[in-house]
């Protein structure tokens, strides 16, 4: 009777190819292939170009053809185009300084393009977040995957050796069957682990904008193990105040009220008495909702920063607790029963619990590793920081 010793260690190194592909290296085809960055960097193009347009105009009243300025709001719903038509009548008589509502317009056209500016830095920011969570989930997907085989390996020739004691009356049918079965789910939960390993792939290829079947080897110089999780160098405090100048989006907020600033500025100047009110109620309407928004935006994300970096530090620590104590503790006690068995001291089931708590631990181990690297990914993509100067 030969029973193989897996060797599904904690800290084998890793089992990807060299010709696989590391995070910097999808980070980078994500920022440059990516249709959604690439169509914000396109919006944010085609504002930046209206800067250039307007610094030309000699009449103001263009302006509006730039502007998106909500005029189809103002005097009773007439549209767009009739607004627009009808706004020479609507101009102030006293016009001191053409050249000055010109200006007032530039500006909020560059608030406005500074908006889709910031906009496109944040969908970088959460695009690269995507890439990372994916990356990882994989990669520790993948060793699972070996865990999972392993133990499947193990645990048939397990069940060989149960047929020779079923052969020779040492054990029960139901016995044999016991252990079929639990081959058996080993068997399925490989299955969906690979099931799993397809949507992940697919998903990491789309998001780095290469052919969604081509083959992806997530690759770690070095492997990933328990050791390697550090304490960030920021803690929530630091990152939440840290928010206005560090993350797009809250400068793009800041950026649109600049833009509904200027708007009133506009209103006073082409505006006449009879639709001035209106047209005030809807550059103040837009700039409270700016501000609120603004400010909803800014609570939420404190809020999931704080629960990221609970989240990130608890990771880290269950990480480090079945690295370095239960994953360790589990397999002696699978060895020493396995030993056991071998010799006629205890029957199959004392290797079998232990085999399965051995998976259980390895599993949850490599799934806490997962936990962790995400829970980094999205407090940096919530900060808009680079938390950990080695990328991990």
């Amino acid at each position: 009777m030969l029973i193989l010793l897996i060797t599904c260690g904690i800290a084998t190194g890793t089992t990807t190819k060299h010709n696989g592909l590391t995070v910097a290296e999808l980070l980078d085809s994500a920022l440059s292939q990516n249709q959604q960055v690439l169509s914000a960097d396109a919006q944010s193009q085609r504002y930046n170009t209206r800067i250039a347009l307007i610094d030309k105009l000699t009449e103001p009243l263009t302006a509006f053809y730039y502007l998106d300025f909500p005029v189809s709001n103002i005097s009773q719903g007439v549209s767009e185009r009739i607004n627009q038509a009808q706004a020479g009548p609507a101009k102030k008589v006293q016009v001191r300084s053409v050249r000055g509502k010109i200006l007032t317009g530039k500006d909020m056209i560059e608030n406005q393009a500074l908006w889709y500016d910031y906009r496109a830095a944040d969908l970088r920011l959460q695009i690269a977040r995507q890439v990372r969570e994916n990356f990882y989930r994989l990669y520790f997907l993948d060793q699972i995957i070996t865990v999972t085989r392993q133990s499947n390996d193990t645990l048939q020739n397990l069940l060989q050796a149960a047929d020779t004691q079923y052969a020779v009356g040492k054990i029960r049918q139901k016995d044999v069957l016991s252990l079929q079965e639990q081959r058996y789910q080993l068997q399925a939960r490989l299955l969906e682990q690979q099931e799993q390993r397809v949507t992940l792939a697919t998903r990491l290829n789309y998001l780095a904008g290469r052919s969604i079947s081509a083959e992806l080897i997530p690759y770690i110089e070095g492997g990933l193990e328990y050791e390697d999780l550090v304490e960030p160098k920021y803690n929530e405090f630091n990152l939440i105040s840290g928010l206005f100048n560090n993350r797009p989006l809250m400068k793009g907020y800041q950026a649109l009220g600049g833009r509904f600033r200027a708007m009133r500025s506009m209103v006073k100047m082409y505006f006449n008495r009879d639709v001035q009110d209106e047209a005030y109620y809807e550059a103040d309407g837009g700039l409270r909702a700016v501000k609120a928004e603004g400010a909803d935006f800014y609570n939420q994300v404190s809020a999931d920063i704080q629960i990221a970096t609970s989240n990130l530090k608890t990771n880290r620590e269950l990480a480090r607790l079945y690295g370095r104590v239960l994953v360790p503790k589990a397999r002696q006690l699978f060895q020493t029963s396995l030993a056991d068995f071998k010799v006629g001291r205890s029957d199959y089931k004392e290797p079998l619990e232990s085999l399965l708590n051995l998976y259980r631990y390895q599993e949850k181990y490599y799934q806490t590793l997962t936990d962790y690297q995400v829970d980094l990914a999205r407090l940096e993509s919530l900060s808009g920081v680079a938390i950990n100067e080695d990328g991990y």
